[in-house]
């Protein structure tokens, strides 16, 4: 290490006594108070820790007395006492009417805090009671929409079914009615077919009666020749 720097070292540690720096005003820098000897030359502190300017705010476990004179101002080593409830009676009237004040307006303060705190639980449930109802009215429109689309589809189904049918039953009847005029046809030629050999079977009885009737005059007129 350098001496510029171990000097400026030295310097700002040497702040640190009881004499001239950092906790001067303070009772419990024990820099100036301990006792020190000289040996060989060079003080030595009569409780054994080293004569560092680190060291002057300290001294060693054991060493303080909390029965000596000093104890009102260093703490004589007891817990320090936190709670003054058992105290209240020995407070001034003066020091008990802003104690009073002060609970008054702490009391305003906590009402305000829990009207606040009201107020914003009474929104909170409105925005939850407000979310829940939108999401009801949203499931009634859905079931809503899906019965609507169903009845639609059913309909659909149904006129389509019906169109089928229709379908079919004027194929039936074409054929029937095919089948039908095409008996008649049929019944008609039958008919026809029968006339016509009656007809023929008329027509050859004349026939063979004039050709009767011719060879008898024939033979009629050869007796008389």
């Amino acid at each position: 290490m350098e001496e510029s720097k171990v000097q400026a070292l030295h310097d700002t540690l040497s702040k640190l006594k009881r004499s001239a720096g950092l906790g001067v005003s303070s009772h419990y820098n024990f820099g100036g108070k301990c006792k020190t000897t000289e040996v060989n030359g060079q003080i030595v502190r009569e409780d054994g820790l080293p004569t560092n300017p680190l060291y002057h705010g300290f001294v060693r476990e054991g060493t303080y007395d909390p029965k000596a004179s000093d104890a009102s101002k260093y703490g004589d080593g007891r817990e320090i006492k936190r709670n003054f409830d058992d105290c209240k009676g020995l407070v001034s009237s003066s020091s008990g009417s802003e104690d009073n004040n002060n609970d008054k307006s702490t009391q305003k303060k906590l009402k305000k805090e829990a009207k606040k705190k009201a107020k914003m639980e009474a929104k909170r449930q409105a925005k939850l009671e407000a979310k829940r109802q939108a999401k009801i009215e949203e499931k009634r429109r859905a079931k809503l929409e899906a019965k609507v689309k169903s009845a639609v589809e059913d309909e659909d189904t149904t006129a389509l079914k019906s169109e089928k049918k229709d379908k079919k039953k004027k194929k039936k009847k074409k054929t029937v009615s095919e089948d039908t005029t095409t008996t008649e046809a049929k019944e008609d030629e039958v008919v026809e077919e029968k006339q016509s050999k009656k007809d023929s079977k008329k027509e050859s009885k004349k026939r063979k009666h004039k050709e009767e009737k011719s060879a008898k005059k024939k033979k009629k007129q050869k007796k008389d020749d």
